[in-house]
């Protein structure tokens, strides 16, 4: 198990781009320590829920491929599992709305995170 988490943190590294951090004045998010905070308020999230909003956030109001977000989380070790994934997302949405941070879906492609202000409609 030990070499599962060596390697998908590794991977983590080389997906993530240079900073360690996302911050745009509400949303923070510490990649390396498992720290999501909203507006100042931490969101306790479960590992899989923050390593998804954790790639959403490398990439705010871009689409991430459904692909590239499982394995982010899961890593190479299984296979997509569209359903499962959507799970995730269907709980992590949940959470987020108090936060006014959304999940929209493009369906069959991936998802984007939009922040609060960013919300078209």
């Amino acid at each position: 198990m030990a070499q599962t988490e060596i390697s998908l943190n590794e991977r983590q590294q080389q997906i993530q781009p240079g900073e360690d951090v996302y911050d745009d004045g509400y949303l923070r998010v510490e990649h390396k320590n498992y720290y999501v905070a909203c507006d100042g308020h931490s969101i306790r999230l479960p590992r899989t829920e923050f390593l998804i909003i954790s790639r959403l956030a490398q990439s705010p109001e871009r689409i991430v491929t459904s692909e590239d977000l499982w394995h982010y989380a899961w890593g190479d070790d299984k296979p997509l599992n569209a359903e499962s994934l959507h799970v995730y997302i269907y709980r992590l949405r949940n959470k987020l709305i108090p936060y006014k941070l959304r999940i929209d879906t493009m369906i069959n492609v991936g998802y984007r995170l939009l922040v609060g202000g960013s919300d078209n409609g």
